[in-house]
């Protein structure tokens, strides 16, 4: 294998592992924003409840029951309202490294391209000498004088 071939080979590995990661940090980054998506539910379905809850604990006339329904959705609001920040954060964090994946991804795909034309080249090169070769020896046979 030649030298430039070689190099190539091991920038394409280089770019595969790139690759790699980026992928890999693009999952984390979905993982993260999935994770506040889900505590996002949570928080509105704690919301709901304690909604119901302030409205029979009113409609029974429960003092207690009410202070209590109202502290939770105060918490829950205020909750929601940071994991909300937190959620346009990481979607902000996905977009990057989306862009890094693809990137990366059209890097590798390049470097494939090039390792692909270098084997076609060093195949075209292959095929020019052994043509060459037989040329050399068909002309050779045919020149030599016959006794």
């Amino acid at each position: 294998m030649s030298g430039r071939a070689e190099r190539l080979h091991r920038l394409l590995a280089v770019r595969r592992l790139s690759e790699d990661l980026d992928r890999r940090s693009l999952q984390v980054a979905l993982a993260a924003v999935a994770e506040v998506e889900a505590a996002i539910a949570s928080q509105e379905t704690a919301l709901r409840e304690s909604k119901l809850a302030l409205r029979s604990a009113l409609s029974d006339g429960d003092r207690g029951e009410w202070l209590l329904a109202d502290a939770q959705i105060e918490v829950a609001g205020w909750n929601l309202g940071r994991l909300k920040t937190l959620l346009c954060e990481r979607a902000d964090a996905v977009t990057a490294a989306m862009q890094s994946f693809l990137n990366s991804r059209l890097e590798h795909e390049q470097v494939k391209q090039l390792v692909g034309d270098a084997k076609e080249e060093t195949r075209r090169d292959d095929d020019r000498r052994a043509q060459a070769a037989a040329a050399d020896w068909f002309m050779s046979r045919r020149t030599r004088p016959t006794n």
